[in-house]
């Protein structure tokens, strides 16, 4: 056992834990618990987020824990989320650009011929980043101005574990410490037809700030079919058991400077019960696979918001479906003279839609993604993927946003658990 490895890894999952930061910045992440991340690693992301029933035996399978069990390696991945939004009404448009840590994962087998995989990450679950302005007039000279703000999100520490039932058949499940904090404010200050703030020393923000921690559970399962010596069909199916989110919310009026700085702050309450009812849901994927040449599959998901409570008084879901189809393609991986033929090149398509319906319209999301794993030392990997999307609509005095996303990862692929046969 590799005893400098694991330490290394420890080490590194404390350090990002105090330092994982989420990086999608949204005005739609003022909804609900913000921001849905996508619970797949890079080479899945650059695949079009394709996983539930594509396989790799290079890289780790969050979104599937039954297909862990393709792992017969120890395999530590790291990746680094940079991304970069240009939000558009029918008057304005602003733009905004983040950078943080994506995910952290570990899979170790712990019995011989694959038969149990176990895995460890640490992956965001959702995020918020938003500051929205809305004005009311007073009269013809001064109007109203509300500044909204949010920040924060939720994280997981998963632990995974994946079991080869046949040569054929897996099944596998996925526990999830949910944990993090969101805080928003709201603030009113009067500002004239110029848009300068009129004669006030101070203005009053209310402030909401709330604390969640909690397990979220998932199962899976996989079937392997072979058609022939190197041509498989796979199939895979996860489902995610809904689960109330706990946590405790304070309240409190600040008296603020106009430059935001805080005066004087007056608690409403503290330690007040807030729950969240993450939804049920259910995937289905399907792949073909040409062993060592390419991939191609097809993921479909459904969740069920229906039995949600909203956190915001007015705030209305709906059931959502996302597609996501996307391929991997290796020109020749055994090419000794062409370092580019044993690249995997991938890309795809992904559509999902919104839970949250905003005045009267729904929000949906369209990308086109691609990306490499590039072989480096022995079975290891520099991996690339990215992304290019639009979400929502100028009409009914909503928001557009195009944006670029882009993940660099590296996957560390070995065997950690030798055991010596000469000193």
């Amino acid at each position: 056992m590799n005893c400098g490895k694991l330490c290394l890894f420890a080490l590194a999952l404390v350090v990002s834990v105090k330092a994982f930061t989420q990086a999608t910045s949204s005005p739609y992440s003022s909804n609900g618990i913000g921001e849905i991340a996508y619970q797949g690693l890079q080479h899945n992301f650059a695949m079009g987020e394709t996983g539930i029933g594509t396989p790799s035996p290079w890289h780790i399978n969050l979104e599937n824990p039954a297909l862990l069990t393709f792992n017969s390696l120890s395999s530590f991945q790291v990746g680094l989320q940079g991304e970069s939004r240009k939000f558009r009404t029918q008057t304005a448009s602003n733009s905004e650009s983040s950078v943080g840590l994506r995910y952290m994962a570990l899979s170790l087998p712990v019995v011989s011929r694959s038969r149990w995989i176990t895995s460890f990450a640490l992956l965001p679950l959702s995020s918020v980043s938003y500051h929205t302005v809305s004005f009311r007039p007073i009269d013809d000279e001064l109007q109203e101005q509300t500044d909204y703000y949010g920040d924060g999100g939720l994280s997981q520490l998963i632990w995974a574990n994946g079991f080869r039932i046949s040569n054929s058949l897996s099944v596998g499940f996925k526990a999830a410490y949910v944990f993090g904090s969101i805080d928003s404010e709201s603030n009113i200050k009067m500002v004239d037809s110029t848009g300068l703030i009129s004669s006030q020393d101070y203005l009053i923000a209310y402030r909401e700030s709330t604390s969640y921690s909690d397990i979220q559970f998932s199962v899976g399962a996989s079937y392997h079919a072979k058609l022939s010596e190197s041509k498989f069909l796979n199939f895979g199916a996860v489902y995610n058991i809904s689960g109330e989110l706990e946590g405790k919310k304070d309240t409190y009026f600040e008296r603020q400077t106009i430059f935001g700085s805080t005066i004087q702050s007056q608690e409403i309450s503290s330690g007040e019960k807030s729950t969240f009812e993450f939804p049920v849901s259910f995937g289905f994927g399907v792949s073909f696979e040409n062993v060592g040449k390419y991939k191609i599959g097809v993921d479909v998901r459904n969740q069920f918001w229906d039995k949600s409570t909203p956190i915001e008084s007015g705030e209305v879901y709906r059931n959502t479906t996302s597609v996501s189809v996307g391929g991997e393609f290796i020109p020749d991986y055994q090419s000794v003279n062409n370092y580019f033929s044993r690249v995997k090149y991938r890309a795809g398509i992904s559509y999902r839609q919104s839970p949250y319906i905003l005045n009267d319209t729904e929000i949906n999301d369209f990308g086109i993604n691609f990306g490499t794993s590039m072989p480096m030392i022995g079975a290891s990997s520099l991996d690339l993927g990215f992304k290019f999307g639009v979400r929502g609509t100028t009409k009914n005095n909503l928001i557009r946003e195009n944006y670029f996303q882009f993940v660099l990862g590296a996957t560390i692929n070995d065997r950690w658990f030798i055991k010596r046969r000469y000193d």
